[in-house]
């Protein structure tokens, strides 16, 4: 794996391109429930909601860069993280980077499939930045998703690549704001790799479904990045089986017993 301390800016050189820019499909985005860049609807009601307090922090804070986790698989994560950028880019300047190498959905969700180069091929050593990202047409979005899926994903987030990139982001562009989708924070320690390039995170819970307990183990699995907002999902469909998220069953087993919020 390439993982030379000395990468480049991210910054787009003269005569570079620019990234490919890709027009979504309207039907796929309903089917997949990614509301955020449709008309005002009951759906979309709380994103900007998510949006406006967000922004008033970033204002206050100077953050920029955002994780959205969950405390477990299934709790909507993902659907959070794709939405809530795409109504902030309606506004701001907005990255949404995929970084759930075990189990990676958005590209999918949003219909950029395909075998162009993903972050992961970044991480990796084998894809410049600028050749995974997808700028999104019609609005100020550009999207990094994860290719395919690894299981030796620890190693590609422990590279100082995904450290480089993530504090590059904000700083190429003062106004651009930064959401990350990563891992669940309690399944292994993926989260443990990216924390530190965030300013906070967002964390996402399921009603009768997220462990109370759970929710207080996140924490640890932060350090020092604090969680600067709590997101209550109640209105996914049923989430896929847990034993399909690519981790051991063991974690559940061991805690199968614990209460739900």
């Amino acid at each position: 794996m390439n993982a030379e301390p000395d990468i480049p800016s991210l910054r787009r050189r003269a005569g570079e391109q620019d990234a490919a820019l890709v027009a979504l499909d309207a039907s796929h985005l309903a089917a997949h429930r990614i509301f955020g860049f449709g008309q005002m609807s009951d759906q979309l009601y709380p994103f900007f909601m998510i949006r406006s307090a967000l922004l008033a922090h970033a204002e206050r804070t100077g953050h920029r860069v955002f994780a959205v986790t969950s405390v477990e698989a299934g709790n909507g994560k993902t659907h959070v993280a794709a939405n809530l950028a795409a109504v902030l880019s309606r506004v701001r300047p907005t990255v949404l980077v995929e970084l759930d190498l075990r189990r990676p959905t958005l590209g999918a969700r949003l219909g950029l499939c395909g075998e162009a180069p993903g972050i992961d091929d970044y991480l990796g050593g084998e894809a410049a930045w600028r050749d995974t990202a997808a700028r999104i047409e019609g609005f100020d979005l550009t999207v990094h998703r994860v290719r395919r899926a690894h299981a030796d994903a620890e190693q590609l987030l422990a590279s100082p690549r995904l450290t480089h990139a993530l504090k590059r982001l904000a700083g190429d562009d003062p106004a651009a704001l930064c959401i990350i989708d990563t891992p669940p924070a309690l399944i292994g320690d993926d989260l443990v790799h990216i924390a530190p390039a965030a300013d906070g995170v967002l964390l996402v819970a399921q009603e009768g479904r997220s462990r109370k307990s759970g929710v207080l183990e996140v924490s640890g699995a932060l350090g020092s990045t604090p969680i600067v907002g709590s997101i209550l999902n109640m209105s996914l469909s049923q989430p896929a089986p847990r034993s399909g998220y690519g981790y051991s069953e063991r974690y559940y087993r061991r805690r199968k017993d614990a209460p739900s919020i």
